[in-house]
């Protein structure tokens, strides 16, 4: 047999593994990102607190049930249908309800009762007030000579007649009295400011247009005496006091006729 050389190892003894480049270079690579990581702890912080990554990661983890299993959904109850039920309608949102405007309602007029007689006041609104006034226009003759024409009219009535004669003459001859050839001298757009008797004077206002007659002296005294004899046709009045806006004048009309002073019948 061939004899053991002095100081060589027996062959069942085994070498341990050198330790390669490659184990450094990873070791290296740790320390850096553990370094990296230290240094810039505080900016990691807050891109987390920025992007609400914790909150994420906490509610996610308490969602979720212990040992990650999923919560199952709760089971539907179907409720079987009979086979007389009819099925369901859709509900619809209920509609508002619109405003109704009130209707005005017109009075009707009252019915008379069978047998019984009809309201008095609807007879008197069905009549109308009317009353027959004497009025006082002038006919110009062929020579120029102007008299006096008397012409009884009806006319709307009211609380006071002697006011409705004179609005009346006012107006002016209708069509079949300007027929017969009657006029008025009293000038156009004379109107009655008001009227007012006191004891047996009338005090009788007229507007400005009442002092400007074209017919001269003569067209003055005519419109006066309309005026006059309309007026004292009824017994209350004996003369006219004529008053002009108001106030009393003491002549009408560039003419001088006097009017200072009641004027009656007898005064022309």
């Amino acid at each position: 047999m061939a004899q053991r050389k002095s100081g060589s190892r027996p062959a069942s003894s085994t070498s341990k593994p050198k330790a390669g480049p490659g184990c450094l270079l990873w070791l290296v690579l740790l320390l850096v990102t553990l370094l990296l990581f230290v240094v810039n702890w505080e900016r990691i912080q807050q891109t987390l607190a920025a992007t609400r990554f914790v909150e994420a990661v906490d509610s996610r983890g308490s969602s979720e049930p212990a040992g990650g299993e999923s919560t199952p959904a709760p089971a539907t109850t179907i409720q079987p249908v009979s086979p007389q039920a009819t099925p369901a309608q859709p509900q619809t949102q209920p509609s508002q309800p619109q405003a109704t405007q009130p209707q005005a309602t017109q009075p009707q007029a009252t019915q008379p009762v069978p047998g019984g007689s009809a309201p008095a006041a609807a007879t008197v609104e069905l009549v109308s007030k009317t009353r027959v006034a004497t009025l006082y226009f002038v006919r110009v003759d062929g020579d120029g000579a102007i008299t006096r024409q008397e012409v009884k009219r009806t006319v709307d009535a009211s609380d006071s007649p002697m006011t409705d004669a004179l609005n009346a003459l006012l107006l002016g001859p209708s069509t079949d009295e300007l027929g017969r050839n009657l006029i008025s001298l009293i000038p156009a757009g004379t109107k009655l400011l008001s009227a007012q008797v006191r004891g047996s004077t009338a005090y009788l206002n007229f507007n400005e247009a009442f002092m400007i007659n074209r017919y001269g002296i003569e067209g003055y005294a005519g419109q006066l005496k309309q005026i006059v004899y309309t007026a004292t046709g009824y017994a209350t009045v004996k003369d006219v006091q004529f008053l002009i806006e108001g106030e009393k004048r003491e002549y009408l009309g560039g003419e001088g006729v006097y009017i200072g002073k009641p004027l009656s019948r007898a005064s022309f």
